[in-house]
């Protein structure tokens, strides 16, 4: 799904970054971002282990892996569409150490503990 801006929502494909990075528009608070990546995302229950490197910037492992990806977040301005505002959030994806099927297990996972609604 496309925005006025040219910009990706999280359903559509990431938008266009340097090498090693992905990044995403997506409907959420950086505060609530955080609750769920340090949450339920990387629970005791999760091959995933979340580290915070500083205010809404994090690091994620995975253990058995050399599997690593910073991720940084930015809110931007709220979406108005009538009555209702929607969060914007800017995350930032930066992979190291990933191969193919690890990078896609790790969005795998996030996109579904991150989706919001609708089904």
């Amino acid at each position: 799904m496309s925005y006025p801006s040219g910009r990706q929502s999280l359903v559509g494909e990431p938008m266009p970054a340097e090498a090693g990075m992905i990044e995403y528009e997506m409907g959420y608070g950086a505060d609530e971002f955080g609750n769920v990546l340090q949450g339920q995302f990387s629970g005791e229950k999760s091959s995933y282990q979340c580290e915070l490197l500083a205010t809404h910037h994090w690091c994620i492992s995975q253990s058995n892996s050399k599997f690593q990806v910073e991720i940084r977040v930015q809110e931007m301005p709220p979406r108005k569409l009538g009555l209702f505002v929607l969060p914007v959030l800017k995350a930032q994806f930066h992979l190291s150490n990933s191969d193919a099927e690890s990078k896609t297990h790790f969005f795998h996972r996030f996109h579904q503990y991150f989706h919001k609604g609708g089904g």
